[in-house]
């Protein structure tokens, strides 16, 4: 990043869940466009993506923050504690337009701050198998625990990796 560039990350409200709605319509497709098929990838939009899914994410506990890039909404992330000292990051997605910049480290790092901020001692995720955003997570101190094959419904299951950092 330049120094006139600007990234922040701010907490997300129930007013903005519009414009995480509209981040995973534009970012989502194009990150799994290579491992889903469009029937599988339209279900998963709808069943995680769907503005009252995310409102109802938000009412049990999930926290949702956007990341603002040189005045403009270019990424989301949720995290969520599980337990005493555990938090577990449900997502993190990134405009493709900004990959490559450092940005999604600055991300991820915020959601680190974050929960250590709570007191959290590990932050863990799922990762698809085939992203390669698991070499991302792997450079950046999170090490596989399992493997994990989700069944979502409609006969489609997410092919997962459970990955972990300690904090």
């Amino acid at each position: 990043m330049t120094q006139q560039e600007t990234t922040t990350v701010r907490k997300a409200t129930h007013a903005e869940v519009s414009i995480i709605h509209q981040l995973a319509l534009e970012i989502w497709p194009k990150a799994f466009e290579q491992i889903l098929n469009k029937e599988q990838m339209d279900y998963m939009l709808q069943m995680m993506y769907a503005p009252a899914v995310l409102e109802k994410e938000m009412e049990r506990g999930v926290a949702f923050y956007i990341l603002r890039h040189n005045g403009t909404d270019m990424g989301y992330t949720a995290i969520e504690q599980k337990g005493p000292g555990a938090w577990k990051l449900h997502k993190i997605y990134l405009s493709q337009k900004l990959h490559g910049k450092g940005i999604g480290k600055f991300q991820l790092k915020s959601m680190e701050d974050i929960v250590s901020g709570y007191g959290a001692q590990e932050l863990w995720l799922n990762v698809n198998r085939q992203n390669k955003a698991v070499g991302f997570y792997q450079s950046q101190g999170y090490e596989i625990q399992k493997t994990e094959d989700i069944d979502i419904g409609n006969g489609y299951f997410m092919n997962d990796y459970q990955m972990r950092k300690k904090l």
